[in-house]
C-alpha cells in the first residue's frame, strides 16, 4: 500500500496555508488540486507549494466542483503510482492528528473505503448536524441498509482501484453531491466501508462555499436520482439483503 494525501481546494488560501505545513510534515506526498480558484488565490498556492519536495499542486482551468476536483486527484495519484488516497478537505475543519488512524485502519482493510464519522464540538452550526441526519435517513433509503454512518464528511481513505470500479460502473456528480453518491454506489457494488470517529471543527471566520440555493437544487436532484437508482436495484439490494441475513450479518 502506498498512499497520498488529496485536497481539493477552491479560494481557501488562509485556511490551507495554517494547517498545510503540518499536513506536508505527515511525511505523506500531498496533491493539492486547485478548482479554478480566483488568480490572486492561484499565485498564492503556486507561491506555497513552490520549492517543496512533498506538495505538488494540479490545477483545473475553471470551476468544475469538489467532486471533480477530487477525482482528478485520484487520477493523477494513480499515475503515479499510488494505490491509496486520503481526501481532505482544504478548509482546515478535520483533524491531522486522526489520519494516522485513518492510513492504519486502511492498510488493515485495504479493499475498504475507511470514512470519518464526525465528531462536532459546540461550535458546529446546527444546519451542519441537522443536514447530517437528513442526508442518514436518504443513504439508508437508496441502499436499503445503515452501512452509510455519515455520507458528507470528505475525509476518507479510498483505494484507488476500488474507485475506478465505481467510476467505471456509475456516474458521479462533479459538485457537493460526491462525497454522498460515492459512498451510495460503492454500497450499491458491495463495496465495504468502514468508520472511524474523526473531530471536526468550524474555525472563526471560515468560508463555506456551500451556496444555498445551487447546492441544495443539486442535493435535490440526487436523491432523487439515487433513489430512482435504487429501485431499479430493488431486486438486486433485496435478494443481497436476504443473504446477509441468512448468514447472520
Amino acid at each position: 500500500m502506498s498512499c497520498c494525501l488529496v485536497v481539493p481546494h477552491y479560494n481557501h488560501v488562509g485556511e490551507l496555508e495554517r494547517f498545510l505545513p503540518g499536513l506536508a510534515a505527515l511525511g505523506h506526498p500531498v496533491l493539492l488540486v486547485d478548482d479554478g480558484s480566483d488568480e490572486s488565490a492561484k499565485q498564492a498556492l503556486r507561491k506555497l507549494v513552490q520549492g517543496s519536495d512533498s506538495v505538488s499542486l494540479v490545477e483545473h482551468p475553471r470551476n468544475r466542483g469538489k467532486g471533480a476536483a477530487v477525482l482528478t486527484g485520484f487520477t493523477v495519484a494513480a499515475s503515479r503510482g499510488f494505490t491509496h488516497a486520503l481526501q481532505i478537505d482544504a478548509d482546515g475543519q478535520h483533524n491531522l492528528d486522526d489520519i494516522a488512524g485513518f492510513i492504519a485502519a486502511s492498510e488493515a482493510n485495504p479493499r475498504s473505503i475507511v470514512c470519518g464519522k464526525p465528531v462536532f464540538d459546540a461550535d458546529a452550526p446546527a444546519a451542519r448536524v441537522h443536514g447530517r441526519k437528513v442526508t442518514t435517513f436518504w443513504t439508508a433509503l437508496e441502499t436499503l441498509s445503515l452501512e452509510i454512518e455519515d455520507g458528507l464528511c470528505g475525509f476518507r481513505v479510498y483505494p484507488l482501484d476500488v474507485v475506478a470500479q465505481i467510476v467505471d460502473a456509475y456516474y458521479l456528480g462533479p459538485r457537493m453531491d460526491f462525497d454522498t453518491e460515492i459512498l451510495v454506489k460503492a454500497v450499491w457494488q458491495d463495496i465495504d466501508l468502514r468508520f472511524l470517529p474523526t473531530r471536526v471543527v468550524y474555525p472563526p471566520g471560515a468560508t463555506s462555499h456551500f451556496h444555498y440555493l445551487r447546492d441544495n437544487l443539486v442535493l435535490i436532484r440526487l436523491h432523487t436520482r439515487l433513489m430512482l437508482g435504487m429501485l431499479w436495484r430493488l431486486p438486486v439490494l433485496l435478494a443481497r439483503k436476504l443473504r446477509r441475513l441468512a448468514r447472520g450479518q
